[in-house]
């Protein structure tokens, strides 16, 4: 059995769901605007540091979900969360904090390790690199919800 972060804190919270989600394979639709866009951001950062432009790759990654009947926060539309990623980008590449070598290789790396009785525990990591010329692992926030401090 393989197992991640998100499938234990989701049966701590929730075994139902847990149940539903990952042993009866049921697929929950989340119609928030935010997860969607949150992956089209990744792709937009991977296209920066492969440099690549990295607007016209969130532009493209999220004109998918232009015309889907998505869920907006706090008065906010498809457009304002286009130009409001865009603008994160460029402060992103003006503060010119991060660095990524080799991002083929160093972007949404799987790391499983292996568990009692042939199971195995999965991450994936957004990247390995350099935060203000210190070597470290990345994790891009693209919510508005906090990392619980406690697992």
């Amino acid at each position: 059995m393989l197992y991640s972060y998100t499938q234990i804190s989701q049966y701590l919270s929730c075994p139902r769901r847990y149940r539903y989600r990952y042993l009866d394979g049921w697929k929950e639709k989340d119609t928030r605007a935010a997860m969607p866009f949150g992956r089209a951001f990744e792709q937009a950062l991977s296209a920066y540091f492969r440099r690549e432009d990295s607007a016209a790759a969130l532009f493209k990654e999220w004109a998918v979900f232009q015309n889907s009947p998505l869920e907006y926060a706090n008065g906010t539309n498809w457009d304002r969360m286009l130009q409001q990623g865009i603008q994160l980008l460029e402060r992103f590449a003006q503060d010119d904090r991060v660095r990524v070598r080799q991002p083929r290789k160093n972007l949404q790396i799987k790391a499983t390790r292996p568990l009692p009785k042939g199971s195995e525990f999965v991450a994936y990591v957004d990247a390995i690199g350099c935060l203000d010329g210190t070597r470290c692992l990345l994790e891009w926030k693209t919510t508005s919800t906090r990392y619980p401090e406690e697992p």
